[in-house]
């Protein structure tokens, strides 16, 4: 009888054992699944947090460049605002109106129907609104020239208040070589002295004009080509102011 027990007894200890080696290799392998997923899951969770971070950073760059053409294009828009009203302005000061554009198209006609643009202009600074003015003098002036050095070449105005003189260009002729008088296709110099010494000077090719003023008198030249040799002079004296 206690033969038969002890192995009853062994048999129950083997099986209790076997039993619980199978638990405790389910319990390993289910625990070595759930570290191998664990782990799984970090990785994973680590890749997706590497690629939001790179995601974020990507983001940021995109944002700091956006926002640096959105500041470049309102400083665009700055600038073009202010040039287009520069130009608006330009066009209000620079563009003629009213009486000054009818004026405008007429001297532009007079220029295409041929009129010399030296002698338009001289017509327009001669008109003017009556003033108390005395009958101008008239009269010829021989310029000076670097073959024509000697001679009477000034006058007197203003009971020889105001003296005018003047220098030109050597003409040349047909072989090129230089003649006596002044060329009045060149730049000429004129000089304009008061009583005193008080001098200016007016250049540039024919015709000029030039206004000085003595003792409380306004003395306004005309300086036209004349004859060969001459340069046709017309003073008006007005009251100043």
């Amino acid at each position: 009888m206690s033969l038969g027990r002890y192995d009853y007894e062994r048999r129950y200890r083997r099986r209790a054992l076997a039993g619980f080696a199978k638990v405790a290799f389910a319990l390993g392998v289910v625990l070595a699944v759930a570290l191998f997923a664990h782990r799984m899951g970090m990785e994973q969770v680590k890749s997706r947090d590497a690629i939001l971070r790179e995601e974020v950073t990507s983001l940021s760059s995109q944002k700091e460049q956006l926002q640096l053409v959105a500041t470049q294009m309102q400083h665009a828009a700055r600038v073009a605002e202010a040039r287009t009203a520069e130009m608006e302005q330009r066009l209000r000061n620079e563009v003629p109106t009213g009486e000054l554009a009818k004026l405008v198209q007429i001297v532009g006609e007079r220029l295409k129907a041929g009129v010399d643009p030296a002698r338009l202009a001289f017509v327009i600074r001669a008109t003017e609104n009556p003033r108390d003015c005395q009958q101008p003098e008239n009269k010829r002036l021989v310029l000076a020239t670097p073959l024509l050095k000697t001679g009477n070449k000034s006058l007197g105005f203003a009971n020889n208040a105001i003296t005018v003189t003047g220098e030109g260009q050597s003409s040349r002729n047909a072989q090129g070589q230089p003649e006596s008088w002044f060329d009045p296709g060149q730049p000429v110099k004129i000089r304009i002295t008061a009583l005193g010494g008080k001098e200016t000077v007016v250049s540039g090719v024919l015709p000029l004009h030039q206004s000085v003023v003595v003792e409380r008198n306004e003395y306004r030249f005309n300086f036209t080509a004349g004859p060969r040799s001459f340069v046709d002079v017309t003073a008006d004296r007005c009251p100043f102011p």
